[in-house]
């Protein structure tokens, strides 16, 4: 309807005669205003053109009086509206005085229309006459930040998502996944950037290289990498409602119009069968991440697995700059049992025995877990994004690998969910499959101890070396 109002008045507006003086007066000041769009129109700088003047008619009331109601209207936004960015009292607020008629959540924010506030032409600045991609306010990516420490400006979403400095009006907190869904506050970072410059985080340079070759549907080579997982546009204020998966923030690169866990069918519940257990909140043993819920079913939490797989699976070969080599490929779907070819038991493929498990998982087997039961998105303080409380309770020291050339605590983690008699756990159990007089086959000649790693990972299995038809996939 509204759209024929407009060609309607067009017509009108054109059916004009210079000898008549009596001018239709559009009044776009007020429509502007009411729409919170262009602020400079507020101020009352209306765009001169060379003025036409209109033939009197009784039809130029009529056209007003259609138009009139729905210059009174709110915004019609669609999504973006509903975002954190968009939202109109939470969402991005740059800070300075150039930008103080600008409602919150307004586009100008991160893009500046025309590469100019009030005339003044701000980085960055292209220097050939052409637009800077994206019309931001700021260069998107520094293409040469191969690996952390990051700087600020490094990326453009950092400008804002930062504990210090933020040019967000009044600040912005960003805790991690343990703080926000697993309730540990303590030591978390206070920021997303702070979040990248942790001991392990997703290399942005990666994410980029990769999601330039295998998203191009979406993702260019001058694309945010933040973009690769959040759409800026849709992706919600999880944090403020953790319990409520219709606010997730991400979007799986292969679906990035469409937010991912705000449908029940894109929920862990669901995506498993019923067979996922919640792990603890922190410090209890009767309520259930997120946030403390009674329900322990994965219903309120969103799919991660299908969402970390979009990258993370047996096909691609994910080079990590960081590690410099080839990350491991994830089979999390598999089944298989105690095969070679079968997958990760933490994953689909069922555990075979009892495991030594603790509660909540207790002794029943076929659990799947979701990948950050484990693991932090952004960044940790520990190796492979290993999260700082697992299961309810702190990890009480920075888990490192041999890997990394230090001596290896990551039973530290394994203990969270596991029994921490290693020795009854390999050697005792009734379904221990090691013997435990045949120690130079696992630990060497010395028979020391040796890091859980060595066996227990992603991907991993043993193989008896006195019958090696017996088989065990180890994680």
């Amino acid at each position: 309807m509204l759209f024929f109002c407009f060609v309607y008045c067009f017509a009108l507006r054109n059916h004009c005669l210079i000898k008549n003086k009596h001018p239709v007066k559009l009044k776009l000041k007020a429509l502007a205003s009411r729409l919170s769009i262009y602020p400079e129109l507020d101020k009352g700088y209306v765009m001169k053109k060379q003025q036409r003047v209109y033939r009197s008619s009784f039809l130029s009331p009529l056209c007003i009086i259609l138009l009139a109601p729905f210059l009174y209207l709110p915004a019609q936004a669609g999504p973006y509206t509903d975002s954190a960015h968009g939202n109109a009292s939470s969402g991005v607020k740059r800070s300075g005085a150039v930008l103080d008629n600008y409602s919150q959540g307004n586009c100008a924010h991160c893009h500046e229309q025309h590469a100019s506030i009030d005339g003044d032409e701000p980085d960055p600045y292209s220097g050939d006459g052409t637009a800077s991609p994206f019309a931001l306010f700021a260069d998107n990516f520094n293409t040469s930040a191969t690996t952390n420490t990051y700087l600020q400006s490094d990326n453009f979403c950092f400008y804002c998502h930062t504990n210090v400095a933020s040019l967000q009006s009044a600040g912005l907190l960003n805790r991690d996944y343990a703080a926000t869904f697993g309730g540990y506050t303590t030591n978390s970072p206070l920021g997303i950037f702070e979040a990248f410059n942790q001991h392990s985080y997703h290399n942005l340079s990666d994410i980029q290289d990769f999601s330039t070759t295998n998203f191009s549907s979406f993702f260019t080579s001058t694309s945010n990498p933040c973009s690769a997982c959040h759409n800026p546009h849709t992706a919600r204020r999880n944090k403020e409602n953790p319990k409520d998966p219709s606010y997730t923030a991400i979007s799986k690169p292969t679906d990035h119009a469409n937010l991912w866990g705000n449908d029940a069918s894109e929920r862990m519940n669901a995506a498993s069968s019923n067979n996922y257990m919640a792990p603890y909140y922190n410090n209890s043993t009767t309520t259930y991440e997120p946030d403390g819920t009674n329900l322990d079913d994965g219903s309120l939490t969103p799919d991660y697995n299908a969402f970390c797989t979009e990258c993370h699976n047996t096909t691609n070969t994910i080079f990590s700059t960081t590690l410099g080599r080839n990350l491991t490929k994830i089979s999390w779907y598999t089944e298989g049992g105690d095969t070679i070819a079968a997958g990760d038991k933490h994953g689909k493929n069922s555990a075979t025995g009892s495991s030594e498990r603790i509660n909540p998982y207790g002794a029943a087997n076929g659990w799947i877990l979701s990948c950050l039961d484990c693991h932090e998105p952004h960044g940790s303080p520990s190796s492979f994004l290993i999260r700082r409380e697992v299961n309810g309770s702190l990890i009480s020291a920075a888990i490192r690998t041999t890997e990394t050339g230090a001596s290896s605590n990551i039973k530290l983690m394994c203990a969270k969910c596991h029994n921490n008699d290693w020795q009854w756990v390999h050697h005792e159990a009734d379904d221990a499959i090691f013997d435990p007089f045949k120690c130079s086959t696992c630990h060497g000649g010395g028979g020391f101890p040796i890091p859980c790693e060595g066996c227990h990972a992603h991907g991993t299995h043993v193989v008896d070396n006195d019958d090696p038809s017996l088989i065990r996939r180890t994680f």
